[in-house]
């Protein structure tokens, strides 16, 4: 169910805007990635400057687009193109995965998201090809998944592009009680409220039609926001179609739904349009830590390379509203995914391009001012990625952290 999206040959100058931080010294930088790419899953230590192999595990066509990892040692990963969760075995000391999964069950098909709830005892699985979320309990300590359940998205389908709904992402707010499920068919958010048997509680219309929701994150203008105990404020939400980044404040209603309210719509290109906004298709959102710095990757524009746009997010007066800062290359074409590193200032940024020269590529990020920096801290080559795949470079990448030293 890979969506390989028709590229363009005829590719203009890049739009990359100037760097805005110098780049530091990063001083002892021992980071592990887990990297998904058609066919296979690798893992790669980074040290600052360079990205170093350390294992590949090969999975003739499957796709791992989305993986998430729980202690001591479970890798769980998606197969977009099938209906099989995977559990690997995984040394975030050592960074290396099981050569084969320890153990493989079968739920939804297309399957392009994975989150836990807080207590990480359940898994939830958002299907791209059926608009379901499979909920499996994983508090087994060898980590074995069974299936629970699944909820199906409903509503009115007013796309005329898709025929079914499409849970395209899950994401949690910082309380662990609601998830947000961005439906690009259905053009909605869906609020699932684990109190509730994870059904779904409330749904909120994202216009124009065919906008198409992927990606999304919750904001909060409390103090001390982000807080694990009080519910976010708002929530920007990422259209991959009309590329379209768009903001929503919540509200807690007296029977303890959340309805969705929209604020403001702007370009997921700022002020710096693409080349080709006929091909133009949004991909990941990511919101920082501090609940302000926002990124979006903007996928086949049509330029020299494609770009990540960086957003910030505000409050003046008493109205909160996303300002765009500047755009910055993703150093290839089609970024798909990408994710902040796990340190306590989130001081690098890791992109996964699935075309164009380089496949993986770590940007310096400045938690002062949130600003990545133009000129890339170290890449990978995408032909060291995607030789033996006929071309297709990864579609996800994500630092899992070391363990921490016992006293």
């Amino acid at each position: 169910m890979v969506r390989l999206t028709s590229m363009l040959l005829n590719l203009g100058l890049a739009l990359a805007a100037p760097s805005l931080i110098a780049r530091q010294d990063q001083g002892a930088v021992n980071k592990k990635l887990i990297v998904g790419a058609a066919g296979q899953i690798l893992s790669f230590q980074f040290d600052g400057k360079t990205f170093k192999p350390i294992s590949q595990v090969k999975e003739e066509g499957k796709a791992a687009s989305w993986m998430i990892f729980k202690q001591p040692n479970h890798l769980y990963a998606v197969d977009e193109n099938s209906a099989t969760l995977r559990l690997f075995n995984y040394d975030p000391a050592t960074g290396k995965v099981s050569d084969k999964p320890v153990s493989e069950q079968t739920g939804s098909p297309g399957v392009v998201s994975l989150e836990f709830n807080k207590d990480k005892t359940r898994l939830l699985g958002g299907s791209y090809s059926n608009g379901t979320v499979d909920v499996w309990d994983v508090s087994a300590g060898d980590g074995a998944m069974k299936f629970i359940k699944n909820t199906t998205l409903t509503g009115e389908l007013l796309n005329p592009k898709h025929t079914t709904h499409r849970a395209h992402q899950i994401v949690p707010e910082i309380t662990g009680r609601y998830f947000a499920v961005n439906d690009l068919g259905g053009d909605a958010i869906h609020i699932l409220d684990s109190k509730k048997d994870f059904n779904v509680t409330s749904v909120t219309k994202v216009e124009p039609v065919g906008c198409g929701p992927r990606h999304g994150g919750f904001l909060s203008t409390n103090p001390g926001a982000p807080n694990p105990a009080i519910l976010p404020t708002h929530y920007v939400v990422l259209c991959e179609t009309m590329n379209l980044v768009q903001l929503f404040s919540i509200e807690k209603k007296p029977d303890e739904t959340l309805a969705l309210t929209h604020v403001q719509t702007m370009s997921s290109y700022g002020t710096i349009p693409p080349a080709n906004a006929t091909s133009a298709a949004a991909g990941e959102l990511t919101v920082a830590r501090n609940s302000k710095d926002i990124y979006v990757t903007n996928r086949l524009s049509g330029n020299a390379t494609d770009n990540v746009a960086f957003f910030t997010f505000t409050t003046a007066n008493g109205k909160a509203s996303l300002t765009f800062m500047n755009q910055v290359s993703s150093g290839g074409i089609s970024p798909r995914m990408m994710s902040l590193s796990r340190d306590k200032d989130q001081s690098i940024m890791f992109v996964a391009n699935t075309m164009g020269e380089n496949g993986i590529v770590a940007l310096q990020r400045s938690e002062k001012c949130g600003s990545l920096t133009g000129k890339p801290m170290a890449t990978i080559v995408n032909t060291t990625i995607s030789k033996e795949v006929g071309g297709f470079g990864p579609q996800f990448v994500l630092e899992i952290p070391a363990p921490a030293k016992s006293a």
